[in-house]
């Protein structure tokens, strides 16, 4: 195997990589979300908990999505500069 050959099977490795770490960040998201959601749900039914059911739900979300877009994001990139080392 050559060096340009070695450096292409990485390259498609990482390619493969980032792409199952982009997709699963997303998957593992929307069930954090909705496991959260029952929870929230839950106490957004007993009067004590009520008024700060929301807003507590709303800045769960958010710092959530955030993260993992943040991981969604980092391996998009990480897949970009994978097919860009493959590029001659």
């Amino acid at each position: 195997m050559s060096p340009n050959d070695n450096l292409a099977w990485w390259s498609g490795m990482t390619e493969v990589l980032a792409a199952g770490m982009a997709e699963g960040s997303v998957r593992i998201e929307r069930v954090h979300l909705a496991i959260a959601d029952e929870s929230f749900n839950i106490l957004a039914r007993i009067p004590v908990t009520r008024p700060v059911s929301n807003p507590v739900r709303l800045l769960h979300h958010g710092i959530s999505r955030l993260s993992y877009r943040s991981v969604a994001l980092a391996g998009c990139g990480l897949g970009r500069l994978a097919v860009a080392l493959r590029q001659p």
